[in-house]
């Protein structure tokens, strides 16, 4: 009986010397990584670091935390940031956002609020923290930019999967619900505000191939671009209006998407209304518009419903037999 309570206290010793021998290495890779981001001409800094959650977590806080890469313009500052590990997993990881953050680029800057932010990742350690998979839960989220516009989304889920066999390809699922866009875009959409004031549903299900993975390379030096886009089903919701796509995009060196997405529009003619007030269809075309649209809808078999494609090509995009304009580039920076 003595030996076995000697053997728990040796256990218990050693378990407790790794952690704080793991807690000192992790407090030390946190500080030096921000110390290489400062003589890459970063600002990169944080009023405090500590390591929590002795014995079975490493909860790594930092507070007053800000950096801001000068080759992009891109800045983000929090009062806090959290990064949580079990003891008998530490390949995952959960990040953990305060409930107010700043992000800003060249052009404008976000203020941003949530009742919940957080993200389970998992990745490899070995190959420069590649990511495997992430799960990101949002919960009564408010962005409010400098550019005079105010965003709401009561809830959102985002699932990140590496493709098995692949490095640098994704599966991506989203799923968000009541999304109330900035007030002057629902004004020109919808000026008699008879649709709700919140979209209910909106969302996707994709395959992704990226340039090449996804690590931390992609917060140090630049952004892994699309390749091409597997598009399984995009869906948004509004009152009586439904929008579906579907279809398969690839993306050249200058981010100009080639290939086909099919559309399916329910209540196509106040969609068109609202492309119209917003901007995007010029009223020169208003009426041919009308006139193609109501005949691709006649070939649904229901004059209110529409099943067209949006086609790309050398970076000119076409709606069923009609131009819409350029193609937006999908560069990521």
């Amino acid at each position: 009986m003595k030996r076995l309570g000697v053997g728990v206290v040796l256990i218990c010793a050693l378990a407790a010397t790794a952690w704080f021998v793991w807690a000192a290495v992790s407090e030390r890779a946190v500080a030096g990584w921000f110390a290489e981001r400062q003589d890459a001409g970063w600002i990169a800094r944080y009023d405090t670091l500590s390591i929590q959650g002795f014995p079975l977590e490493f909860v790594t806080v930092m507070n007053t935390v800000e950096l801001a890469d000068p080759a992009t313009g891109w800045a983000w500052s929090a009062p806090e940031f959290t990064l949580r590990q079990t003891a008998w997993n530490p390949d995952r990881t959960e990040a953990i956002w305060p409930s107010s953050q700043t992000l800003a680029s060249p052009f404008e800057r976000l203020d941003i609020t949530a009742g919940h932010l957080s993200a389970l990742l998992d990745v490899q350690p070995s190959n420069n923290l590649a990511l495997d998979a992430s799960r990101t839960q949002i919960n009564d989220l408010h962005i409010t930019s400098t550019a005079n516009w105010r965003l709401t989304l009561v809830q959102a889920l985002a699932e990140v999967t590496r493709l098995e066999g692949e490095d640098a390809s994704y599966s991506i699922e989203f799923h968000a619900s009541d999304l109330t866009p900035p007030e002057d875009v629902a004004a020109i959409l919808d000026p008699a505000g008879v649709l709700p004031p919140a979209i209910p549903v909106v969302t996707s299900s994709s395959r992704i191939a990226f340039d090449r993975a996804w690590d931390m390379s992609a917060i140090e030096t630049e952004r892994p671009q699309i390749r091409r886009i597997e598009l399984s089903e995009a869906r948004a919701e509004w009152g009586d209006l439904m929008l579906r796509a579907s279809g398969d995009l690839d993306v050249d060196d200058q981010g100009r998407p080639d290939g086909d997405i099919a559309i399916r529009a329910e209540n196509w003619e106040t969609m068109l209304d609202m492309a119209n007030r917003a901007g995007l269809l010029p009223q020169a075309l208003r009426g041919t518009a009308r006139t193609a649209l109501g005949f691709l809808a006649s070939l649904s078999g229901d004059p209110e419903d529409i099943d067209a494609t949006i086609s790309f090509d050398e970076g000119f995009m076409f709606f069923g037999p009609l131009p819409i304009g350029e193609a937006p580039r999908l560069i990521l920076r």
